[in-house]
């Protein structure tokens, strides 16, 4: 039988989210526990710090894979170094407020003001009121919570390094099938064309057509296929090669204009005819003889 896949990126995420809940409870009983008659060590001023620095590493291990702009700096193994660091570190947390409290508890059981009056545990604490023990109490169960949570997330983020070793993908990809496009158009350097990155190409460049500029519609070839078939039936000569003084001018009647509108071009001869010649508007005599001097 297959067992179902198991995103997780996400279940990291939710765990992580229980954690933030959790320290933040913490926090605050921290903040009860110094009000409280009585005398505080290092070892509660070393818990209450470390709350505020777990603020920045649940950040890290939670915005990465849920925003795409930040996900460039995720990395397998950055995860599971700050998975396993903080694990660590509420280790400590964790030992420390429990030896607090046992210590507390154990020199407090050894008084023997406390022995005639029968008082045992947190009745007896030494190091103040029983509720700042109670207190303290709680903080230590909750620091074993956190601390559990961080070992299964590091057990996680190490099963994603093996697959990430193993396939090359990152642990966030699977749940998020546009990721590669989303972060290539945001982080990529090289040059995007307007087309691929925005359908309106007319309101980015202000020109219509946007970056189709080169191709030519449909019915603008035919008309100026229509053109030259047009220009190729009319009668005209071409156009001299070059110029010759001596040759004679051309006689022929001049070619009105054609009217505005009609969408014919035609061609009109503006080679220099001589010094005499005008060709623009010929004489009707012109031509009859060669001019002697």
């Amino acid at each position: 039988m297959r067992l179902p896949h198991i995103n997780t990126s996400r279940t990291k995420n939710i765990i992580h989210a229980f954690q933030a809940f959790i320290i933040f409870l913490a926090w605050a009983m921290t903040i009860a526990v110094f009000t409280r008659d009585g005398k505080t060590d290092g070892r509660t001023a070393w818990y209450f710090a470390l709350c505020w620095f777990s603020i920045p590493g649940l950040i890290y291990l939670t915005a990465v894979p849920i925003w795409p702009r930040a996900r460039r700096f995720g990395n397998p193994y950055a995860f599971a170094t700050v998975d396993g660091l903080y694990t660590f570190l509420w280790f400590t947390a964790w030992v420390a407020i429990a030896t607090y409290v046992g210590s507390g508890k154990a020199a407090g059981s050894n008084d023997e003001d406390n022995k005639k009056d029968g008082k045992t545990g947190c009745d007896a604490f030494a190091y103040g009121s029983p509720a700042k023990c109670t207190l303290s109490t709680g903080t230590a169960v909750l620091g074993a919570f956190v601390f559990l949570l961080f070992i299964i997330t590091s057990f996680m983020s190490i099963k994603d390094v093996m697959d990430y070793r193993r396939t090359g993908m990152m642990p966030y990809d699977g749940s998020d099938p546009t990721f590669a496009a989303q972060s290539k158009a945001a982080f990529s350097s090289n040059p995007h064309e307007l087309d691929e990155e925005d359908g309106d190409t007319e309101f980015r460049t202000g020109r219509p057509g946007g970056s189709h500029l080169g191709t030519h519609d449909d019915g603008d070839e035919y008309a100026l296929l229509q053109q030259h078939e047009i220009e190729d039936t009319s009668p005209h000569r071409p156009p001299p090669s070059a110029y010759d003084p001596t040759a004679p001018t051309d006689t022929g009647p001049r070619r009105s204009p054609a009217p505005m509108g009609s969408g014919i071009m035609h061609d009109y001869d503006t080679s220099y005819g001589g010094p005499y010649g005008h060709t623009s508007q010929p004489s009707a005599d012109y031509g009859s003889g060669q001019y002697n001097r």
